[in-house]
């Protein structure tokens, strides 16, 4: 493992951890989040970790530079609601991700329904502690470190009294799937529409 070091994300790291997000899809280059741009992820990230039950740890190298990150939440209903109570300051950067994919608006409109229950498509889970993104940046390979900020991720989770972390897995992600499956005796999990949506229960 390379000289890094793990550390609870800041407000004022939204720009780098939404890096990392964006360089995610050159290994993988499925669903919402790898079609929107760089504006629509560094926003997210802004109001995702002024989310007061966002927990993401990121791992940093010797200059400073976050590689990879870990993220989730304490409630759920709690961040579909911060997300819904910012739902303007998203306005501009779906715009801009739309210009090359207009799809994207449809999606977007879809999604947020979801947050309130007025879609018939299910993204996320609705309630509890959830587990969100494990990203590292593909040209900083590290399987080593990866796999250690998120075991701190989960340990963090577990002290602040999270015992049922839900987690979902799109489905061609099989290598992640298989990941999770294998090192983990406390899983369950279920196959609905185009994600695996998986439970860890944290002893």
């Amino acid at each position: 493992m390379a000289n890094i070091r793990f550390r609870l994300a800041k407000p004022s790291d939204a720009k780098q951890i939404a890096y990392v997000h964006l360089h995610i899809r050159d290994k993988y280059d499925q669903g919402f989040f790898a079609q929107v741009n760089y504006s629509f992820l560094k926003q997210y990230y802004k109001v995702m970790l002024n989310d007061p039950n966002e927990v993401i740890v990121c791992a940093e190298d010797e200059n400073g530079l976050i590689v990879g990150f870990s993220s989730g939440s304490l409630d759920v209903s709690k961040q579909m609601k911060s997300m819904r109570d910012n739902k303007f300051s998203f306005l501009w950067p779906l715009f801009t991700s739309a210009i090359s994919n207009p799809k994207l608006i449809k999606a977007a409109i879809d999604r947020f329904k979801s947050t309130k229950g007025e879609s018939n498509n299910h993204y996320v889970s609705s309630k509890g502690a959830r587990g969100e993104y494990w990203g590292w940046l593909p040209n900083r390979k590290d399987p080593e470190a990866a796999i250690s900020m998120n075991d701190m991720f989960m340990s963090i989770m577990k002290t602040l009294g999270v015992k049922d972390l839900f987690i979902e897995v799109d489905t061609i992600n099989k290598q992640i799937f298989k990941f999770h499956k294998i090192t983990s005796l406390n899983f369950n999990y279920l196959r609905i529409f185009e994600f695996y949506y998986y439970m860890y229960i944290l002893p």
